[in-house]
């Protein structure tokens, strides 16, 4: 931060007044410029929780009655928050600026012509970048304010996320972790190790085809949830969370959850904190939940031939 400005007097001579509004001016626009330059992975600053920001993207048609019924339901209970919306040209343009000591990163991003990979890989790199939470659309809070919705014991957690499968499905199913709503502390590794696997999978089909990026389509990608959404998330990140503790993260321990749960810096949130309607818990069950803190009402904007809104 810049240091304050020492008082005038009216002896002060013209050109220290004009170094002083200077100093400022260029104050004010630090304070107030929404997206602030990425620092390398290793220079992060460290942080005392997870920042203040709710991150949104917007779609080529913007808001609709329902997007913005919902998202006002996090705005009002969350006054405290900054709330960004990002346009498809803003956030080119954040990933040009704030990325452009990856410059791989950028090529790919710009050059992605599939609208819902291109919106997976932006969370990802605002989260590790900015920190913050994202949150979908066509997601609405549920009355607990956001600053509540991490106990506090666990405060000091880099990552918060939440399961969307996970009670009363049996056995046979694969467990995810809902990428419509993740918290994060800014450098997270685990936000890292997730853009690094989508990206080195991109490249893998570049090479494989012999094409450029803008080619890559979703046949070529296969399903979303595997390629850049919430089972890549759940897989990369559960592998970060090995890397860092030093030992295999096995899904009985992070699982059946009924209760948030730690392990290293991450927190796991039960099923019913960012996806009740995807899980069922016996009455007994209910009465050792934590509440319910959003809904997620599964627009599915992107599920066309193009991954995505097309107009």
């Amino acid at each position: 931060m810049l240091p304050s400005p020492k008082r005038l007097t009216f002896r002060t001579s013209g050109y220290y007044i004009l170094q002083a509004l200077c100093v400022l001016a260029l104050f004010y626009y630090l304070r107030t410029t929404s997206i602030q330059s990425i620092q390398p992975q290793n220079s992060h600053p460290k942080s005392d929780g997870i920042p203040k920001i709710i991150w949104y993207k917007l779609g080529p048609k913007g808001l609709n009655s329902d997007t913005r019924e919902w998202t006002d339901t996090c705005i009002r209970i969350n006054p405290n928050y900054r709330m960004e919306f990002l346009t498809d040209e803003d956030a080119d343009e954040y990933v040009k600026k704030s990325w452009k000591f990856r410059p791989d990163i950028v090529d790919i991003y710009l050059g992605l012509t599939i609208p819902i990979v291109k919106a997976d890989l932006l969370r990802y790199l605002l989260l590790f970048d900015q920190g913050g939470i994202w949150s979908d659309l066509d997601i609405s809070c549920e009355g607990v304010p956001v600053d509540d919705w991490i106990p506090q014991q666990h405060k000091a957690a880099g990552l918060v996320v939440g399961w969307e499968f996970d009670m009363g499905w049996g056995t046979a199913f694969i467990r995810q972790f809902a990428s419509w709503t993740i918290m994060a502390k800014p450098g997270s590794p685990h936000m890292l190790q997730v853009i690094e696997d989508i990206t080195a999978s991109l490249r893998g089909i570049m090479e494989k085809q012999e094409i450029p990026i803008q080619n890559v389509t979703l046949t070529m990608t296969g399903e979303i949830v595997d390629f850049s959404g919430p089972r890549r998330f759940t897989n990369s990140v559960i592998a970060s969370i090995g890397k860092s503790v030093n030992r295999t993260i096995k899904l009985d321990e992070i699982s059946q959850l009924l209760q948030p749960k730690q392990i290293g810096d991450v927190l796991i949130l039960p099923g019913v904190s960012f996806a009740a309607s995807a899980n069922t818990y016996t009455d007994e069950e209910k009465e050792q939940l934590p509440p319910k803190l959003v809904t997620h009402h599964y627009a599915g904007t992107w599920k066309n031939p193009e991954g995505g809104e097309t107009v």
